[in-house]
This record gives structure tokens, sequence and C-alpha cells, in this order.
């Protein structure tokens, strides 16, 4: 029985190499189908936000903390140094209701600066800090 196999087969070499590409072609189309559909999922996304009411914020429950291009501290526009800031931050920190602190930086700071305002207002255990920008306008394009 042997012998018929033998013949009906011949001599089997063994698998001296392996054909990579298909695999190649298999990830080449993965790539391609993960570049193709990544942008899709992120910009494509439409999220619904839950509707809510906000509470308004008296003013008297407010206080702006800002930051100078100098980087100077100042609180509702009067200047601070660094141990009148910590003072202050402290008296504020006990008021109840709690106060909101409306902090605003000049964009040419340096992020250090603006990060030992945030540091001083952790350390006066200041929760309730919104940081406020301006809004972005697009500038028109004239047309000809």
């Amino acid at each position: 029985m042997s012998q018929t196999r033998s013949r009906r087969y011949g001599h089997v070499h063994g698998i001296n190499e392996i054909n990579v590409m298909p695999l190649v072609d298999l990830l080449l189309q993965l790539f391609i189908a993960v570049i193709i559909f990544f942008p899709c999922v992120e910009y494509g996304m439409n999220i619904n936000l839950p509707k809510g009411a906000t509470d308004t914020i008296k003013r008297e429950q407010t206080r702006t903390l800002s930051v100078d291009k100098a980087g100077k501290f100042y609180i509702n526009d009067v200047p601070k140094t660094l141990p009148e800031l910590r003072k202050d931050l402290a008296a504020l920190s006990s008021h109840n209701p709690p106060i909101t602190i409306l902090v605003k930086a000049d964009e040419v700071n340096n992020y250090g600066r603006v990060m030992e305002l945030l540091t001083q207002l952790h350390a006066a255990k200041i929760t309730r800090i919104a940081l406020l920008t301006q809004e972005d306008t697009p500038t028109k394009v004239a047309r000809r």
C-alpha cells in the first residue's frame, strides 16, 4: 500500500518558503479602509446634547481675577501682589454662597503664569472657576 501511495503522489517536498503577498494585500486593504473610515467617524458624528437650565450667577457672587501682559495679578481690577492674592483668595473661599472666580488672562502670557494663578485658587480651595475667552469672530472676505 505504501508503494501505491508513493507512486500516486510522487516525491513530496517540504514547504521551504511562505507566500506573504496575500497577507500584504490584506493589510493594505485594511490600512486604506482605516484611512477612509476614521475621518468620517471623527467629523461626521452628530451629537444631540441634553438641554438644561443653568443658574444665573449674581454679580455679587463673582470676582474677576486677571493677569495682564506683564504677569501682574488683579482682583476686580485692583492690583495684588502674590501674598495679597493668597490672603484675599483665602477670605473669598469662606463666603456663603460660594464665590465664582472668573479668570481672565492676556493671550501673550505664558502658560506658567496662568498655572500659578490656578494653583493659588486650588490652594485656597476655590472650586467654582470659569476661564473667560473672547468670542472668535470670523473675518469677512471682501468680494470683488
